[in-house]
This record gives structure tokens, sequence and C-alpha cells, in this order.
């Protein structure tokens, strides 16, 4: 009878294993496609469009120009602190959002491919990260004029970015496909998701500063939402982020995927007759 749970026990690691090597990592070497696929949504989106993915950095420069003079008062801050401040908080928020709403259609949107030819579903996943990111390089244009005319000061410290944003992109990953597993099962996650990124945009230091919080700062530092816009903001703005943004960010990274990993190996069989 022991001898039984070891052996069960190792079978479902083998299927975990075998699930996302099937269904993971050969969506990773199918790059091309996914890749493909990302930039052939915003070409049919702003198809006859003059600017193209342009207008959406156009409408958001006057947006954050407008908020950031007004809520410059309203926070008694110099608008040379706080509008480099609320551009690149909006502008990270503006991916994360954007790529949350739409994880919940992301299998629904596929659903005619996913029906005729056999893919690894994690393809579909990349497929809506890889495309918000491509708006997320229109949008972070928007940073330099104001950076230069503020004179935002800058140095090695900025290179953080990078792994920070690197960070971004796996915690994406991971939070569309969970995200898309469950809303494929349950069409009413959905609208749960779009509320909760209404509310969690006011619930974390996006338009705000911690220094509005007074006492309160732990409002901020319990939101993991804010170590990861903090992980890439902070340096851009001259700042080294605290080691507590980057830990939390890690560890949402290694939980995240083991939780994603776990789904899809339970739903990988399943998700074809959910559609």
């Amino acid at each position: 009878m022991s001898d039984s749970i070891p052996t069960i026990s190792h079978s479902g690691s083998r299927k975990l294993s075998e699930t996302l090597n099937r269904e993971l990592l050969a969506a990773f070497r199918e790059w091309p496609l996914w890749a493909l696929l990302g930039w052939n949504d915003i070409r049919q989106r702003y198809r006859r469009s003059v600017l193209g993915p342009f207008w959406i950095t156009l409408s958001m420069a006057v947006f954050i120009t407008l908020l950031g003079v007004i809520y410059s008062h309203v926070f008694n801050i110099e608008i040379r602190t706080y509008l480099p401040f609320l551009t690149l908080g909006y502008i990270i928020w503006g991916f994360i959002s954007q790529t949350t709403n739409e994880s919940a259609g992301a299998f629904q949107e596929g659903e005619r491919i996913i029906r005729q030819i056999r893919l690894p579903y994690s393809i579909f996943i990349l497929r809506v990260v890889y495309r918000n990111f491509i708006v997320f390089l229109h949008t972070i244009v928007i940073f330099v004029p104001i950076a230069i005319y503020f004179d935002v000061k800058l140095g090695f410290v900025s290179f953080l970015a990078l792994p920070g944003l690197v960070l971004v992109y796996i915690n994406q990953l991971w939070i569309t496909l969970a995200l898309a597993i469950v809303s494929t099962r349950y069409r009413d996650v959905q609208q749960i998701v779009t509320t909760a990124v209404q509310i969690m945009m006011f619930a974390t230091p996006i338009m705000w500063p911690i220094s509005a919080l007074g006492g309160a700062t732990i409002i901020a530092y319990v939101n993991p939402l804010y170590h990861l816009i903090d992980i890439v903001r902070a340096p851009m703005l001259g700042t080294a982020p605290s080691q507590l943004s980057w830990l939390v960010a890690i560890v949402c990274a290694i939980l995240g995927w083991v939780l994603a990993a776990l789904l899809l190996g339970r739903a990988s069989r399943r998700l074809i007759f959910w559609l």
C-alpha cells in the first residue's frame, strides 16, 4: 500500500512535465507564429488608419499632460517632479491592465484556429502579451520629451529598468495564462477581471505618490502591482527600486508560474470542450 503512493506521485509529476513541454516550451519555440499573430492583431486594429497605433500614443500623451497639470495641484507637488512620475506609472499600468483585460478572451479569440489546428495553447497567451508590449513600446516614447524638458536625472541605475521590465513581462505571462484558463471555464470571470482592474487602478500608486498616504503606506507595500511598477519606474526616474520590490516581483513570478503550470496541466485536455 505504501509503495503505491510514490508511484502515483511520480506518474502525476511526469504527466505535468509532459504537459508543460507540450503546451508551454513548445509555444516558446514557435515564437515566429505568435509574434506574427500579435503583429497582425495590431495591423488589423488600425487598418486604414493614418497614424495606426500612434493614435494611442497621442491620446495618452494628451491625457497624461492634462492629468499631470491637475493632479500636481491636488497633491501640491511640483509638476517637474509629478509629471515624469505619472507618465511612467500610467504607461506601465496601461500595459498591465490592458493585457489583463484581454487575457480573459485569449482562447476565445483563437477559437477558430484551436478547433482546426493542434497548436500549444500558450501560443495564444504569448500573442496577447506580445501585441500589448508592442503598444507599450509605442507609448513609452512619451517619456522621452518629458524627461528632456524636465531634466530628469538618469544614470547607470536607469539600466535596472531592463531587468525590471523583464520581470513585469514574466509576471504578466502567468497572469494572462491563469486568467485565460479560468475565464474560458467560467465566463463570468471576465466581468470580475474588468471590475478588479478598474478598482486596482485607484488602489495602486499610479496617479498618487506614496507620500500622500501619510502613515498608511502599508496600503501600497502590500500591493504587488506597486512593486511591479516600481522596479521599472524608479530606475527611469534615477533612483534604485527597493529590495522589497525586487523580492516581491521575483516571488510573484515563481509562485505565479507554479499556479499557472498546475492550471495548464489540469485544463490542457479540456480547454477545447470549454470553447
